[in-house]
C-alpha cells in the first residue's frame, strides 16, 4: 500500500539514483578486493594447507585403523579375522 502514497520520480532522477548506487557498490568492492595478486597468493596458500591437512588427517586415520585392528587381534572369535587384515596391511606397507 505504501507504493500507492508515494509520488513517482522522474526517469532521470531515478537515473542518477542508479548512478550513485553503482559507484557506491565499486567502492564497497574495491574495499573489500584490494588487489588481485593477494588473493591469488591467499587461495593458493590455502590450497595448500588443506593439502597438507588432508595428509596428515588421512594418516593419522590409518593409523589409528591399524592400531584398533591390532587390538581387535586379541578376542577370541574375531580375532583371525583381523589378524588377516592386518597381515594384509602389513604387506602392503613393506612393498
Amino acid at each position: 500500500m505504501f507504493w500507492l502514497f508515494t509520488k513517482k520520480q522522474p526517469k532521470e532522477d531515478k537515473r542518477k539514483d542508479y548512478e550513485q548506487l553503482g559507484k557506491q557498490v565499486m567502492a564497497l568492492y574495491d574495499a573489500i578486493n584490494p588487489d588481485r595478486v593477494g588473493l591469488y597468493r591467499t587461495a593458493f596458500l590455502k590450497g595448500i594447507v588443506t593439502g597438507v591437512g588432508s595428509i596428515i588427517g588421512a594418516t593419522l586415520v590409518i593409523v589409528m585403523l591399524a592400531w584398533f585392528l591390532t587390538l581387535l587381534g586379541h578376542i577370541p572369535f574375531v580375532g583371525p579375522i583381523f589378524d588377516n587384515a592386518s597381515d594384509t596391511i602389513q604387506e602392503s606397507s613393506q612393498t
